[in-house]
């Protein structure tokens, strides 16, 4: 009977060109793999191929070793993690067991292996330190295989820095919402205008949220009068609502507040743009917003920042020190 291969990346989980992942373990068992994940036979050892991989992508696998491939997809998150739940349908994951084809052979145990295969895909920095201190907390804790629990609401908020949360930015045209977006990320990923309606698209970065790396929408703002692209990208940004673990609903002086649907149970946090106007301090906005600040300027941003980060993962979360069921 073939063990299950292994299967893990080499590259960080961030967008980007190629990624790089491992199949290893049992020679047949890697064959047996790559053949139902490509549709064709697998590269002999020393070999490399351009292979479409299922209804996912396409890229490059090389049989570096007879038990040992590396496949090379598009480094989109999506895409890693399609060909992340493909392997294990089709049994890759498993870490096999003694050194021979184990991607952690540092590690002493398979507590260790579960660790650091998550610090390899963690997104968050903040992931690191709590990830490295999980194994000596699960011993003195009384560990044994598969007897972990279930996850607490406190474990899937930490989850958090290892998988990216989505933060929706919503609010009236002209609230700065684009303008917020590339305040966050520092650097132009949004087009930013007065003229209502420039935004016509749900305009993603993946950004740092003081240690917690977050996915960021900008979402199109909500008019009376909207041509048919207006509407279709507030389509698409109400799907992006639906599946966002956090909601930043952005106003400006005079605005007022706009609340569109959400997903159950999602943070909001209310926050007035704009501070930085003479009318700012006196509209009626402010008294129902739980933050202020101006994008602008970037003046009461990192207060915002703060805010959303503990929101998504609060720093008592991280100071807590039971253990984490990471996995």
């Amino acid at each position: 009977m073939t063990q299950a291969p292994a299967w893990w990346w080499s590259t960080a989980p961030r967008p980007g060109a190629i990624a790089v992942a491992h199949l290893a373990g049992d020679e047949a068992a890697v064959e047996r793999v790559l053949a139902a994940l490509t549709g064709r036979a697998a590269p002999a050892p020393g070999e490399l191929a351009w292979r479409r991989l299922g209804a996912i992508d396409d890229g490059v696998v090389a049989r570096v070793a007879p038990g040992h491939a590396l496949v090379m997809p598009h480094a989109g998150p999506r895409i890693r993690a399609l060909l992340d739940a493909r392997m294990g349908e089709l049994g890759a994951g498993a870490v096999p067991a003694g050194p021979s084809g184990d991607p952690y052979p540092e590690a002493s145990d398979d507590l260790e292996r579960r660790m650091l295969a998550t610090l390899a895909r963690a997104a968050s920095p903040l992931a690191i330190d709590l990830l490295a201190a999980q194994p000596a907390r699960w011993r003195a804790a009384g560990w044994t295989p598969g007897h972990e629990g279930d996850p607490d609401a406190r474990d899937l908020r930490l989850r958090r820095l290892v998988d990216p949360p989505r933060v929706a930015i919503v609010g009236p045209a002209n609230a700065g919402k684009s303008t917020l977006l590339n305040a966050l990320a520092g650097r132009t990923v949004a087009i930013a205008h007065d003229e209502p309606g420039t935004t016509r698209d749900a305009v993603c970065a993946r950004i740092d949220l003081a240690g917690v790396v977050a996915d960021v929408f900008d979402t199109p703002g909500v008019r009376e009068r909207m041509d048919p692209v207006e509407r279709a990208a507030s389509e698409l940004a109400a799907r992006a609502l639906a599946h966002a673990d956090l909601v930043v609903e952005l106003t400006a002086p005079g605005l007022g507040w706009a609340a569109p649907p959400r997903a159950a149970g999602a943070a909001v946090i209310r926050a007035l743009n704009q501070r930085d106007r003479p009318d700012a301090a006196g509209c009626g906005e402010r008294a129902s917003a739980a933050v202020t600040a101006s994008a602008r300027t970037r003046d009461g941003l990192a207060g915002l920042v703060e805010a959303m980060r503990e929101e998504l993962v609060p720093r008592a979360d991280v100071a807590d020190p039971r253990p984490w069921r990471f996995a």
